[in-house]
């Protein structure tokens, strides 16, 4: 497999700027995730490293091999770029087998056969060969769709959000199966999605996009606990927001004195600072009920259960209403008076920057 670098690329869909100034560099074998609301370019910058849309400026290269750049386009099918849709689009009149072996180069025809069931072992679909199309469910006419990619042993494959159409059961196992096996195969491969929790969990790196801009391009540890503006923290999960005054690497809020980082600007004692924290971040501490200058009171409004943890809703006595995400083991109750206290240091962002 190869690296994939993007480089200051801006690329216009109709009379639109789709993507603008954009540059990545993916290593061999990394899963790298597109993240961005419908309409940020995620598409676009897909169609353009696949060829199916020229650049006005910049340059992408897979290895060493210039593909793009103004006024010059390698035709799609001299990439050696893999395309996974959102829709299988198997063909109905071929076999589960039959459609995968479109995609394997002719030659002989047992090499042939060979890397047909090759991939069919590896997509889990070994019994299935001789099916047609719609006797499959949608997640296994999914793994036809990856292994007829996969099958031409393509630099780079892409996967334009490849189970957005799946039901949520089928969603979470599928993609976390198809990740292991691109892992396993060493695949270089780019996913598009505009769901936060598929880019997370699945991806080496993420790269965030609005508005055809590059807003970030981590790890998904790097997006989620330190976002480079306030609009990747909104976007990227649930946030807390409290107006407060900056003390020295700290934040004067209705949450107390909390410890916290800027980010974008350098803030002097005594400015006015909007404070970021995740749900998370903020726990109830008992032990804190007698230390007035520690943490802050408030009572529990409501409690939204999810099975593994739950959303509660609390409302400050001077301050309010924050949300806190706690494990579904032993929460508290509707009603209850608790005393919160912020457990890592949290983000802030100068307050002319927040909506």
């Amino acid at each position: 497999m190869s690296d994939l670098v993007v480089d200051a690329v801006s690329v216009t869909h109709g009379s639109t700027l789709a993507i603008d100034d954009v540059s990545l560099s993916i290593r061999s074998g990394e899963l790298v995730a597109v993240l961005g609301p419908s309409g940020c370019g995620k598409t676009t910058l897909l169609l353009s490293i696949a060829g199916l849309l020229p650049v006005q400026a910049g340059t992408i290269t897979i290895g060493d091999r210039e593909i793009s750049r103004p006024g010059r386009t390698v035709a799609p099918e001299k990439r050696g770029v893999g395309w996974v849709p959102q829709e299988a689009s198997l063909f109905p009149h071929l076999s589960v087998g039959e459609n995968i072996g479109f995609a394997v180069p002719r030659g002989r025809g047992a090499a042939r056969a060979e890397r047909i069931a090759e991939l069919a072992h590896l997509v889990g679909l070994d019994d299935y060969t001789g099916r047609a199309p719609n006797q499959l469910s949608g997640g296994q006419a999914q793994r036809v769709a990856l292994a007829r990619a996969l099958a031409p042993r393509p630099d780079l494959l892409l996967l334009d959000e490849p189970f957005a159409a799946l039901d949520t059961q089928l969603r979470t196992g599928l993609r976390r199966e198809v990740a292991e096996l691109l892992r396993d195969q060493g695949t270089t491969s780019l996913l598009v999605t505009h769901d936060q929790e598929e880019a997370l969990t699945l991806a080496d790196r993420v790269a965030v996009l609005r508005d055809g801009h590059l807003e970030q391009f981590g790890t998904p540890e790097e997006i989620y606990q330190q976002p480079a503006s306030d609009w990747v923290a909104s976007f990227v999960g649930d946030v807390v927001e409290l107006p407060g005054q900056w003390r020295g690497g700290r934040v004067l809020c209705a949450l107390g004195s909390v410890e916290a980082s800027a980010v974008g600007f350098t803030p002097a004692d005594g400015d006015t600072v909007r404070l970021m924290l995740r749900p998370e971040w903020i726990v109830p501490r008992p032990d804190l009920l007698a230390q007035a200058a520690a943490g802050a009171d408030a009572r529990v409004a409501s409690i939204s259960y999810a099975g593994h943890d739950a959303m509660i809703t609390a409302d400050l006595v001077d301050g309010p209403s924050v949300l806190l995400r706690m494990a579904a083991v032993e929460l508290p109750e509707v009603g209850d008076d608790v005393r919160l206290a912020v457990q890592r240091p949290g983000l802030a962002f100068a307050a002319a920057t927040l909506p």
